[in-house]
């Protein structure tokens, strides 16, 4: 009889000790991961800088006159009707594309560019690849941000001395829309962040 009381308590030591280990070893694993996501998440966003032309250069230069004074509606006008995927790739690396990258499960950055002119939507996505958005005409089905503006709108942010201010103005106008269609782990794991701060002045809502 005693012995297997002994033998009983030896068994609720051996289970008792094995379940400590597990404790320990599961709050060790979690604090590390906490660390990690931290880490990640605070870290300084790495940033690839893009280059390209303004493709308003040689509208604008048509539309000033001997006395440097620029016709900006005809320049508007002009822009509107020639619009293609040079305007785009310039808007988006001028808002932060270089700060995009690519996700382990995601792949590649995708925006989609909702084009708001008349009574048709045109529809416009983009690819980024290390910083360099590639943007063509046609919808897609794995976008992570949509942004809907005006082909005129676009252009005026062209037009302007600081990019960053007017789409900021333009989104608290009402002129630009913005909608986050992946998930916001994924928002995060591409690098989305700065991008949305730089259009629209907030941080990205975290739920």
């Amino acid at each position: 009889m005693v012995n297997e009381l002994v033998n009983v308590r030896d068994k609720h030591r051996g289970l008792k000790k094995t379940l400590k280990i597990f404790l320990i070893v599961f709050v060790v694993l979690f604090l590390l991961i906490i660390v990690f996501a931290a880490g990640y998440l605070l870290k300084k966003p790495t940033y690839v800088e893009v280059f390209i032309e303004n493709p308003l250069i040689n509208i604008v230069e048509a539309n000033t006159n001997i006395e440097g004074e620029v016709d900006v509606p005809a320049v508007i006008e002009q822009a509107v009707i020639e619009f293609d995927e040079d305007y785009i790739n310039y808007l988006l690396a001028a808002l932060g594309t270089g700060y995009l990258h690519k996700s382990l499960v995601g792949g590649d950055p995708f925006l989609e560019l909702v084009m708001n002119d008349g009574s048709e939507n045109e529809i416009w996505h983009a690819e980024v690849i290390e910083g360099m958005p590639n943007s063509a005409l046609g919808e897609i089905d794995n976008e992570d941000l949509r942004i809907t503006i005006s082909k005129e709108e676009a252009v005026k942010a062209i037009l302007s001395e600081d990019i960053g201010q007017f789409m900021k103005d333009s989104y608290s106008q009402g002129n630009l829309g913005i909608e986050m269609v992946a998930n916001k782990a994924e928002l995060f794991a591409k690098g989305y962040l700065e991008m949305y701060k730089m259009l629209t002045g907030e941080e990205v809502p975290v739920e």
